[in-house]
Formats: structure tokens, C-alpha cells, sequence
């Protein structure tokens, strides 16, 4: 996606357990930069790219 580059963690949520111990209530979007939620919409590539950019 765009031209950032960074780590990329993906949590593949599995089981009821795991769903309750997850960072935020909203899991199946959810988007962290630092440690910090910033957003659990669905993102376009466009819009991804800036958050990034305002993050970066």
C-alpha cells in the first residue's frame, strides 16, 4: 500500500477468547499506530496512505 514502509502487525483472531482479550472492542478494522487506536473504519488504500502521512 502507498509508499510507506513499516512494520505490520496482523492478528489473526481465532477464537471467542481471543476476540475478548484483543486491544479494542472494534477488531476486525482496527488500525494502531504506536500503540494507539486511530481508527476501526474499513480503509481505501487512499485513505490509509493518509493517515499515514499525518502520522508520519
Amino acid at each position: 500500500m502507498g509508499a510507506h514502509r513499516g512494520a505490520r502487525v496482523y492478528v489473526h483472531i481465532q477464537t471467542r477468547e481471543d476476540a475478548q482479550n484483543a486491544p479494542s472492542p472494534f477488531t476486525t478494522f482496527s488500525l494502531f499506530y504506536d500503540g494507539q487506536l486511530v481508527t476501526h473504519e474499513i480503509l481505501l488504500e487512499k485513505k490509509f496512505d493518509k493517515i499515514l502521512a499525518d502520522k508520519v
